[in-house]
Formats: C-alpha cells, structure tokens, sequence
C-alpha cells in the first residue's frame, strides 16, 4: 500500500509539475488584454457611432499596427463580424504606433509595445430593434517579444450599446 501512495504521490507530482510548465510556456501566455465600447450616449436606427478597443500589451512583448509593408509581419484587423444591427462605415484606425527596425523582417515596422487603442466607425441599420444591443467585432493580431512570435490570433469581442 505504501509503495502504490509513493508512485501516485510522484504522478501527481510529475503531471501537476508538467501541467504549470504548460502554463508558463511564454508562446502560449495572454499577451494582450483587450476591451470594446462604444460610449453611453444612446444612437438612433440610421444613426452613426465609433466603437473604441482598448488593448493592454503584456510587459516586453508587442502587437503590430494596422498597416504593415508587403512581406512585413501580420497586421492588426479589426472587422465588425456579420449582425443585423450595423456594418462598418470606414477604416479602422489605431493610436500613433512606434516606427522601429524589426530584424525578424529587416523591416521598419510600426507596433504597439503598451496600452493603445483603436476605433471602428459604424452605421447603425435603419430597421434595427431598439434596446439594449451588441456589436460582434474580430480583431486578428500578431504579438512578439524580441525572441519569439506567437502565432497570429483572433479574439472576438462584444460592444454593448442603446438604440432608441
């Protein structure tokens, strides 16, 4: 009996001690936290409104910007998913990104290293329903950190808006 607790006391051991390591892999650590609004005024069916993002980049790690060069890395992408409630109105844009020569890409690059943030322009539909509504956006990023890059990811996000 002694013996079967000691090789289970070690599993456990083994498997929680791989399971941390899983956790504490860098190429899968959250390395943005991201966040969408679209202010508390309410809008009219037909009526215009911007959605905000506001991402928080994790410590020595950064996001590219929305516009990249060709062979660059991966842009940042913020779509307004399909909805019966409003469809884009132009271009996202982004807070003023930081230019600087990624060797990964021999490229001059601009990036996101901290909090920044991003906005969408929207056209409320004219037959949307009143109330209490949600705007289902996308937002395709690539994060590195100087040693490795992550693979690209997608979050989906929610932004909770009136329409009167």
């Amino acid at each position: 009996m002694g013996k079967f607790l000691s090789i289970a006391a070690a599993a456990t051991l083994l498997f929680g001690q791989a399971a941390l390591a899983q956790t504490a892999d860098p190429a899968r650590a959250e390395t943005v936290s991201w966040s969408a609004s679209a202010g508390s005024a309410a809008v009219k069916p037909d009526g215009a409104l911007t959605v905000t993002l506001n991402a928080k980049v994790a410590e020595g790690w950064h996001v590219y910007a929305l516009k990249q060069l060709p062979n660059g890395p991966t842009p940042l992408r913020i779509t307004i998913d399909p909805n019966k409630i409003a469809a884009a109105n132009g271009e996202p844009t982004g807070s003023p990104a930081t230019k600087v020569h990624d060797a990964a890409f021999n490229l001059d690059t601009p990036l996101y290293s901290k909090s920044f943030t991003a906005s969408v322009p929207l056209k409320i539909v004219a037959q949307a329903s009143t109330g209490k509504q949600s705007i289902p956006i996308s937002v395709r990023f690539q994060t590195c950190n100087g040693a490795i890059c992550q693979p690209p990811k997608m979050v989906h996000l929610s932004a909770p808006i009136l329409i009167q």
